[in-house]
C-alpha cells in the first residue's frame, strides 16, 4: 500500500471517528437534568372555601428530604405564572457551590458542608470562627494576616473573612446564585417567594384564586427541581391556607 493509499484510509477512520469522539465528550461534559420532585396537593380538611370579590387565598408548602423527614435547612420556593421547565430556565447554567471552591482544603469543604449558606458571613459560620482558625488552613491563614495587620486577636479574627485568602469562596456563589434565579423567576412570571423554614414549611399569602406553579427554581444540592402545579381555591374563613402542597423528594427506583 503506498503512502497516497494510507493517507486517504488514516483521514476515512478519523472522519467516522469524530462524531463519535465529539458524542463521547459531549455526553461527558453534560450537566444532568434535575430529577423531577413528587408533589401532592391536600385541600384543608373539614373547611369548606368561600369565592369572594377580589379576595385572596394562601398556598401552605410543606418539603420533605430525601429521609422523608423535615428538610433539615432553610431553603427558597417561587409562586410562579408558568412552568419553570417550560419557561426555558437553563439548568446547566446553574452555579453550583463547588465551583466557587478551586484550590479548598479538605477541611475548609468540610467545614462548609456543616451548614447550607451562601456566603462566609452567615451567623452559622461567624459563630464557629474560633473553631475553624484552630481547624481550617484557610482560616489559620487569614487569622495570621489579621494579626500581621491589626495586632489584635479580636480584629484578626472580626475581620477573618477579609482577610480570607480564597476570594471567590466568600460570597462569589451567592452572587451568581442571586443573578441566575432573578432570570430565571423573570422568565416564569414569579407572582411572589418565600423562604421555609428549617421543617420545610412556609406560606405564599395574598394570593388570587387561580392556577400557578410551585417550584424552588434552582435544583437542590442533590439535584431535585420541583416545578408543581396547584389550583389555588377561594380563601377557607379563619384560615391562612386554603390548601397545602407537599413537596416530596422522588422515590428510588
Amino acid at each position: 500500500m503506498n503512502h497516497l493509499s494510507l493517507r486517504r484510509n488514516s483521514l476515512r477512520a478519523c472522519l467516522l471517528l469524530a462524531p463519535l469522539l465529539s458524542g463521547a465528550w459531549a455526553a461527558r461534559g453534560q450537566t444532568p437534568a434535575p430529577a423531577a420532585g413528587a408533589c401532592q396537593v391536600k385541600p384543608v380538611q373539614g373547611a369548606k372555601a368561600e369565592a369572594a370579590e377580589g379576595a385572596t387565598a394562601g398556598v401552605r408548602i410543606d418539603v420533605k428530604g430525601a429521609d422523608g423527614k423535615g428538610l433539615g435547612r432553610r431553603t427558597r420556593f417561587y409562586l410562579l405564572a408558568r412552568s419553570a421547565r417550560e419557561a426555558g430556565a437553563d439548568f446547566s447554567a446553574a452555579p453550583r457551590r463547588e465551583e466557587f471552591l478551586s484550590g479548598a482544603s479538605p477541611e475548609l469543604r468540610a467545614w462548609l458542608a456543616r451548614h447550607d449558606c451562601d456566603t462566609l458571613y452567615c451567623p452559622e459560620y461567624a459563630a464557629e470562627y474560633e473553631r475553624a482558625v484552630a481547624e481550617v488552613p484557610e482560616f489559620k491563614r487569614a487569622f495570621e494576616e489579621g494579626l500581621r495587620k491589626y495586632r489584635s486577636r479580636d480584629l484578626a479574627l472580626r475581620w477573618l473573612t477579609v482577610n480570607f485568602p480564597l476570594k471567590e469562596a466568600r460570597t462569589e456563589f451567592y452572587r451568581r446564585k442571586k443573578s441566575w434565579l432573578e432570570g430565571a423567576a423573570a422568565r416564569a412570571g414569579a407572582v411572589s417567594s418565600v423562604m421555609t423554614d428549617e421543617k420545610g414549611t412556609a406560606y405564599f399569602l395574598g394570593v388570587k384564586p387561580g392556577r400557578y406553579f410551585v417550584s424552588n427554581l434552582l435544583p437542590s444540592a442533590d439535584g431535585v427541581l420541583w416545578d408543581c402545579a396547584v389550583e389555588v381555591p377561594p380563601p377557607v374563613p379563619k384560615q391562612l391556607h386554603s390548601i397545602t402542597l407537599e413537596l416530596a423528594h422522588p422515590k428510588k427506583q
